[in-house]
């Protein structure tokens, strides 16, 4: 009977407590809002550390990439100073051999031709030109000049310009020639500077002289050059504008450029389809055929070869079999355009 009372006692009891307390109406609404508030903050301030993270991760990306580029456009320059001493072997060996020496296929030559050098990690495009097939742009004549320059596509008008300006240019004096422009002119310019009245440096120098704002002067310095080698151009080497510029036609620079292809042309006569004749006779003392000691370099390294980072570097290396080191670098140009 007792523990029937308690049981009934502890019924009641139960069913006696007071029910929760409920907020009042429309304070649910306000604690949710709150919450809601406090999520899209944290999402804001997530979503911007993870901006931060990619913007950080991918910087450090470009760099490593950047620097790798940079790595393979040096690998190609000492890799190319290699491949120059052994065509300047085989060149050497072909003038003292009593017959042709056949050029392998893979030789490296001056004559400008791209080769891609596959490297861990990447590639590099590299480019050899053999100075001594370009034109002293310091000695070489005007009308010379406006040869190049209509060859390579200027229209008349500005090649005058180009010619005159380069003239005045290299040389000292203040009466300006028809079309070119001396220190007056260049004092007139914003910002202002003097004319050089002197040897070009460089061939990038142009982009000081009057009329060649805009131009190309990566392509210019495949055809000119600044070193002093005198006014002869080496015929196994010179780019096609070069050789119409001495005043090969076009058909005959085809058959020279299909011909020293095989061998060191050591004279013109090496060519049978190009027969010595008057018209062609004023040009050979403008002719060698023998290599300079000069060559430039472009290298370029990349990750791979379609759009991405890139780095190009243009040095001059300069060879003396006499002395103890073989060959030194006279020009280094570091993330050279293009």
């Amino acid at each position: 009977m007792c523990a029937k009372l308690t049981a009934e006692r502890n019924l009641r009891l139960r069913n006696s407590k007071p029910a929760p307390r409920r907020p009042p109406a429309g304070e649910e609404g306000v604690i949710l809002l709150l919450i809601l508030w406090v999520l899209a903050l944290l999402s804001v301030m997530i979503l911007n550390w993870a901006q931060e993270w990619r913007t950080e991760i991918q910087l450090a990306a470009n760099f490593r990439d950047a620097s790798r580029c940079h790595r393979l456009a040096e690998a190609g320059i000492h890799y190319a100073v290699a491949k120059i001493m052994a065509a300047r072997a085989m060149e050497l060996e072909s003038r003292s051999a009593q017959s042709d020496v056949t050029l392998p296929p893979d030789l490296w030559r001056g004559d400008q031709s791209r080769h891609i050098l596959e490297l861990p990690g990447g590639l590099a495009e590299v480019q050899i030109a053999d100075e001594g097939g370009k034109l002293d742009l310091n000695l070489v004549y005007g009308k010379v000049l406006a040869t190049l320059f209509e060859a390579l596509g200027f229209p008349e008008g500005k090649l005058r310009v180009m010619v005159d300006s380069i003239e005045d240019w290299r040389t000292k004096g203040d009466r300006p020639r028809p079309y070119g422009a001396r220190n007056a002119y260049y004092q007139g310019l914003d910002p202002p500077y003097p004319a050089k009245g002197g040897r070009f440096d460089v061939v990038e120098e142009l982009a000081w002289v009057r009329g060649f704002t805009g131009s190309n002067l990566r392509a210019l310095s495949s055809f000119l050059t600044v070193q002093s080698l005198g006014l002869k151009v080496n015929i196994n080497t010179a780019p096609r504008e070069v050789l119409q510029t001495l005043g090969f036609t076009p058909e005959q620079v085809r058959i020279l450029m299909e011909a020293r292809q095989v061998k060191f042309l050591r004279q013109l006569r090496d060519v049978p389809q190009i027969t010595v004749d008057p018209q062609i006779m004023p040009m050979m003392q403008n002719l060698t055929f023998n290599s300079s000691p000069f060559f430039t370099i472009l290298s370029t390294g990349m990750i791979n070869n379609k759009q991405g980072p890139r780095h190009t570097i243009k040095a001059i290396v300069r060879l003396d079999m006499s002395e103890s080191a073989y060959w030194t670098y006279t020009y280094w140009a570091d993330d050279y355009p293009g």
